[in-house]
């Protein structure tokens, strides 16, 4: 599905690159997605990676009034980067809105790859990644909503498992606060892959495990 200020499927006649992004107008699009394809909360696992993943916290706490999903796989989430973060974050944030905001889509895309053929990549993910249309038109907005979203008062009130990975070599300040604040912690847990860095969901050292582990995950959640 594409979210609010992201894609341009050219299978879908209508996306939603001018939607504004805001976390509400991503929650309305995540629950109306789950209400027209019909799918069953107790099956379902929510799946975010970076800013999907940050914007997920919020969701996932804002629609368990009305249980949606079964898990959540949060991935390249391990620093706080809400209300309270360090000043290194703070930091990140501003240099990711003053790029957003003076460098073009083909600038900055082309930046993006350039950190991602660093590592042993595999072509074909890639592609999904990048290949189906990211714009950052909106890119300060996904900074305030990143700047928004505070992890710690969302995570305790999921009544179910969460599956955290991130890379050793990425950011990473709060990803065990993460893990100690989930209510689930039998099927909770933590991997990070020693090596990886902000892209490692596409590093071929990793797919393979990374796969296995969400199949694992995705099974057991739906178990029970």
């Amino acid at each position: 599905m594409d979210m609010p200020g992201h894609g341009t499927l050219e299978d879908r006649p209508l996306t939603l690159e001018d939607t504004p992004l805001t976390l509400d107008s991503r929650v309305d699009a995540t629950a109306k997605v789950h209400q027209e394809c019909g799918l069953d909360p107790s099956t379902t696992i929510y799946v975010g990676a970076s800013l999907g993943a940050y914007i997920g916290f919020y969701i996932l706490d804002t629609l368990a009034a009305k249980p949606s999903f079964s898990g959540a796989i949060l991935m390249d989430c391990g620093q706080n980067v809400g209300p309270d973060c360090s000043l290194k974050a703070r930091m990140g944030l501003s240099f990711l809105k003053m790029a957003a905001g003076h460098m073009s889509n083909k600038a900055l895309m082309e930046a993006m790859l350039g950190v991602a053929k660093k590592s042993p990549t595999k072509s074909r993910l890639v592609e999904s990644v990048f290949g189906t249309g990211m714009h950052f038109q909106q890119g300060s907005a996904q900074t305030v909503c990143l700047h928004t979203v505070a992890p710690a008062d969302h995570i305790p009130n999921f009544d179910f498992p969460v599956l955290f990975f991130n890379g050793s070599e990425d950011y990473r300040d709060s990803e065990k606060k993460w893990l100690s604040l989930c209510k689930d912690q039998k099927r909770s847990s933590l991997k990070v892959y020693g090596g990886g860095d902000h892209f490692f969901t596409h590093d071929a050292r990793f797919v393979d495990d990374l796969i296995d582990r969400m199949d694992d995950f995705a099974k057991q959640a739906v178990a029970t």
